[in-house]
């Protein structure tokens, strides 16, 4: 049924509705029952990944294991900047491990990709220019580069910081005539991309690449962006909007938190008129920028609740308006009441009348007073939400470590083995297998090092919190900036909810006496209750 009613909306909101009038009311509503749903399609893309993450776990071969990080990261590049900076990174790990050159550069691209979203368009410019001329690449990553390189320069655009030194960066029609080559000129990035950097008319070409595009779909979602501002060119404020709304539509459905098309609605006197509608809208928009870190959209977004605070403010300076003239002529009508009371007994129901009428509006202020105790529930769930999202990053952070962990154990054995070798005489099968090995000891500090940088990237003032438990003279000094000691390691984890010294000499490798002889010099040395200080350290990000 929900995927029928899904169907039927895109039907309705569908180009060929077009020639029949579009009705904005209706399509709006559409969108609202899209918002309303957005936590099933988060839900829907979040199964999607976690089934590829499971096909990851079991693979055993260098090449699925690159193909299956290569589509998670896909997955992840609209969803979540952070964890598809981290596919991209394990793609490139694998690249280097195998001397896959294409890999390599494949796993650059991408970064960059992450980078341009998050609108750090110094760091993008810098890795665009380490890629070299885009001449110089293989054919397969010349339209990846290119795409990339249009990105860049239309969020130099929008942002107004152009680079003098850049004639692309100022000049949208030499960008396109510099890439565009670079481009299939049959995909479907072509057309958005024309339209995206110059005023050329191909309002045709879209609304039949439209029709061929599956939906929901991000493609989709674009596409309908780029008709929508050749109609805001051409003057259509109606089809403008609606194609708007269509792509949000395409863009929530497919776990798109990159997409403005929501943010960009906000400003349009459909929704600005609907305070509760715009409420939403900002909330859904604020909620993908910080899932997304998008820096580049934060000033946007300040501008949108800008909007719906001065539509408030307007709302509420009428309201007063009218009531100071409705009680300024509320009291011309008690002195005439009053008046005729002397005159006449009768006047006496049209007082009791006007009272009535008093109680009514008591009522509506009481009802206004209830809708915003509703709205600060509402924030309250939403902090409930943010702090199930804590939880939920650092079960994910421990999942990671516990498979590097569980690597580390496998070299360890992998030596084990070539030893046992060595000693039966077996020279040539073990030549054979240390021609392959690594240095597990090496490994096991490059783990160190990673967890350190990985846990405080997350948590960065753990070090000052734990310290704060500490004796003035017992305070812990980090030998450099985004490491920690072997004692805060220990409680790092503890902070994330291993408290058992066995699981944590498992997964640090150190021996099962010096977890315990760490933590006993720790207790000693804090200022809290020692029997307490692990479950102190426990709950430090969870109060």
């Amino acid at each position: 049924m929900k995927s029928f009613n899904l169907l039927l909306f895109m039907l309705v909101l569908s180009p060929a509705a077009i020639g029949e009038g579009v009705d904005l009311n209706v399509a709006l509503k559409k969108l609202d029952y899209v918002v309303g749903k957005r936590d099933y399609y988060i839900q829907k893309k979040q199964q999607v990944i976690d089934n590829l993450k499971k096909d990851l776990e079991t693979s055993m071969v260098d090449n699925d294991k690159y193909v299956i990080c290569k589509r998670i990261y896909d997955e992840y590049q609209k969803f979540n900047a952070d964890s598809a900076l981290f596919y991209a990174y394990s793609c490139q790990k694998l690249a280097m491990k195998t001397k896959r050159n294409d890999w390599l550069i494949q796993a650059e691209i991408d970064r960059i990709f992450i980078i341009i979203y998050q609108g750090k368009l110094v760091a993008a410019k810098s890795r665009l220019i380490e890629c070299g001329p885009i001449g110089d690449l293989s054919p397969q990553f010349m339209s990846q580069y290119a795409v990339a390189a249009f990105e860049y320069y239309m969020r130099i655009n929008i942002s107004g910081n152009i680079d003098i030194a850049d004639p692309l960066s100022s000049n949208n029609e030499l960008c396109w005539n510099t890439y565009k080559k670079y481009i299939p000129s049959d995909s479907w990035y072509y057309d958005y991309y024309e339209v995206a950097e110059t005023k050329h008319q191909i309002k045709n070409r879209l609304i039949k690449r439209l029709k061929s595009l599956p939906k929901p779909s991000i493609p989709a979602a674009m596409i309908e962006v780029a008709l929508a501002k050749i109609y805001k060119n051409e003057g259509d404020s109606k089809l403008y909007y609606y194609y708007l709304i269509c792509s949000a539509i395409n863009d929530i459905c497919s776990g798109n938190r990159e997409a403005q098309s929501l943010l960009s609605l906000i400003e349009s006197p459909y929704v600005r008129k609907n305070k509760k509608r715009a409420f939403v809208y900002a909330m859904v928009c604020t909620e993908n920028a910080k899932a997304y870190k998008d820096r580049g959209r934060s000033l946007s977004i300040i501008d949108a609740h800008a909007i719906i605070i001065n539509a408030y403010e307007s709302a509420l300076e009428r309201k007063a308006q009218n009531m100071s003239d409705f009680i300024a002529l509320l009291a011309v009508f008690i002195v005439i009441i009053f008046i005729q009371l002397l005159l006449l007994i009768k006047k006496h129901k049209r007082q009791n009348a006007m009272f009535v009428k008093l109680e009514e509006i008591n009522a509506a202020l009481n009802e206004s007073i209830s809708k915003e105790n509703e709205m600060q529930l509402k924030l309250k769930e939403n902090n409930d939400r943010l702090q199930e999202e804590l939880k939920y990053r650092n079960n994910n952070f421990l999942d990671v470590y516990l498979l590097v962990s569980r690597y580390i154990a496998d070299v360890r054995k992998f030596k084990k083995s070539v030893y046992n070798l060595l000693i039966a005489g077996k020279l040539t099968s073990a030549k054979k297998q240390l021609s392959s090995t690594i240095n597990a000891d090496e490994y096991l500090q490059n783990f160190y090092k990673q967890f350190d940088k990985a846990y405080l990237s997350a948590h960065p003032d753990f070090v000052e919190r734990f310290n704060k438990l500490m004796k003035p003279d017992m305070q812990i000094i980090v030998p450099s900036s985004g490491t920690l000691t072997p004692e805060l390691r220990i409680y790092a984890l503890v902070s994330l909810g291993i408290t058992d010294s066995v699981s944590i000499a498992d997964f640090l490798h150190y021996s099962t006496q010096t977890i315990y002889n760490y933590r006993l010099k720790i207790r000693h040395s804090s200022c809290i209750i020692e029997k307490d200080f692990a479950d102190v350290v426990a709950k430090m990000y969870y109060q």
